[in-house]
Order: C-alpha cells, then structure tokens, then sequence
C-alpha cells in the first residue's frame, strides 16, 4: 500500500510545519503548490513536489492519487471579489479529487463556528465545506479540526491599528491557538490515522482570554504602554480592513465574524483534556511578538 501523505498548503505556518515533521518522521509526502521556488526547501528535504493550480480538478486528481492521507485546507483570499463563492468553487473541485482518486483519509483544517453556515463570516464556507466532506462515501474517513482563532491574526493587527483591535467587546473571551499547536495534533493524526468515520475535533488553545487581558499581555511582552484594546464599531473596522486592500466580500465576512461572537452565535467548543492545548498566549507574545514588535 502506498503510504504517501498529500499536503495542501504546505507553504503555510500549518502545512509547511506539517511536511517538516512528517518528512523527519521518515513518511513519503507529496506537496501541492503553483510556485516551485516556495516549494524548493520541502523539496531538498525529500519532498515530492506537484506544481499546479488547485482550481484545477484534473491536476488535483492527479496530485491525490496513491495517497494513504490528504491535509486539507481552503486557502485565504484577500482579493477575491466573493469569498464565500471561492471557497466553495474550491470546495467542490477537492471533494470530486477526492473521490476521483480514491483517497480513503482526509484531516481538514475547519474553525470554530463551522457548525453554523448562517450566522459565522468567514467561517460559514469551512462549515460547508465540512458537511460537503461529511457527505463522501462512507468508506473516506474525515475528521474537520475545528481550531480556535490563531494567535498569528494579532499580528496582522499591530500591523494594521498598532495595537489590538477588533470589534468584540472588551470583556468577550475567546480562545486563542498557537499554529504550531494546530500543526502538531495534524500531524499525529496523519501519522497514526486513528480516526474512522466522519467526526470533527475542537482545538481551543491553552485557556479563554478578554480582549482587555490580550493586549495587556501583548503590551507587557513588547514593552509598549500604548498597547491597549480598542473596540471598533462593525463598518468602521470593515472600512479599516478596505482601506489595507482587502476586498469588499472578505472584510464584510471578517466583521460579520465578530458580530457572531459578540452575539454568541460562534463557539460552540467543550473545553476538555483533548480539545486544550499547551501553548499560552503568554509563551507567544515572548516567543514571537516581542522580536518583531518589541
């Protein structure tokens, strides 16, 4: 049998983590990509490289074929003038690689708020796409990792406000994750293949934080005392995301995002042993913040 291991995304803080460990793990790994010189670091590690574009149902049939597993992921588009319609035109061309190639185990990298396709912005497209994969053949086992938001979002926003800012009220606690965190549990799964069946596992990082207590402990850890929380009303925060060059679709689905949570419409996560993971918001901030914004 063969036991190559496809992987979307793979120049990703998520996908690029994953085909490192799995490489060193002595796994054969096949890695998708449309520009070979991001890929060339995999490559000299062993990788096997499939240059195309994922749009293209024919080449991602190819590149899945022979495949014990596939990492799943839709990419982000800040440019694309309906982001719900890309990553559904996307979705439906990975479901129908999938069956054309006969692939038997996917992990998919969803989010909280997936098991809400109303209310939840960005996220709705991973819910449907979640129930599309839900909806293979029986015999194609998926679990859909439902993570928390990543702790490398507060980055875009120092770089975007200066400090931290969004539109969820100051007190609203959410759960934040490591990407590092969210590539090792994939890891381990892709590896063990100890999932069977349709089923969807909550990562929610190490603990629940305010939004006041993130931009302390951003502040405390770069040293700037201008660090606060600023909340933005909705459509100011959308035209702020406008203004950087996002399109209009995207920044609408990013607000509507936190309207969802400030409404309590997006977690829906059991915190437990297996659903907490062991970075802290804390480690980060020293770890990755400080050196670029300290």
């Amino acid at each position: 049998m063969n036991n190559t291991i496809t992987i979307t995304g793979a120049t990703g803080k998520i996908g690029f983590k994953i085909a490192t460990a799995l490489l060193k793990s002595s796994k054969s790994i096949r890695v998708i990509g449309r520009n070979a010189q991001s890929l060339e670091s995999l490559k000299e590690l062993g990788a096997e490289i499939a240059l195309g574009n994922m749009n293209d149902v024919d080449f991602l049939t190819a590149s899945f074929s022979d495949s014990e597993a596939v990492f799943l992921m839709l990419p982000p588009d800040k440019e694309t003038l309906d982001f719900g319609a890309f990553q559904d035109q996307l979705g439906e061309i990975q479901y129908q690689a999938i069956i054309n190639a006969g692939v038997k185990n996917i992990v998919f990298v969803s989010s909280q708020g997936a098991h809400d396709v109303l209310h939840t912005g960005t996220v709705r497209g991973l819910g449907r796409q979640e129930t599309r994969l839900n909806s293979l053949p029986n015999d194609i086992n998926v679990l859909s990792i439902r993570a928390e938001g990543f702790m490398e979002n507060l980055i875009d926003s120092l770089k975007l406000f200066n400090t931290i800012a969004t539109p969820l009220r100051p007190e609203v606690k959410t759960g934040l994750i490591a990407t590092d965190d969210i590539a090792d549990f994939a890891t381990q799964r892709l590896l063990k293949l100890d999932f069977t069946g349709k089923s969807y596992q909550d990562l929610l990082g190490d603990r629940d934080y305010s939004q006041t207590e993130i931009a302390t402990i951003v502040r405390n850890a770069i040293g700037k005392p201008s660090i606060e929380y600023v909340q933005y009303a909705y459509e100011a925060y959308k035209n702020a995301l406008l203004k950087a060059g996002m399109s209009e679709s995207r920044a609408a689905l990013i607000t509507e995002r936190y309207k969802s949570i400030n409404e309590g419409y997006f977690n829906e996560g059991v915190r437990n042993e297996k659903s907490t993971t062991h970075t802290s918001f804390e480690q980060f901030a020293q770890h990755i913040l400080k050196p670029m914004f300290g």
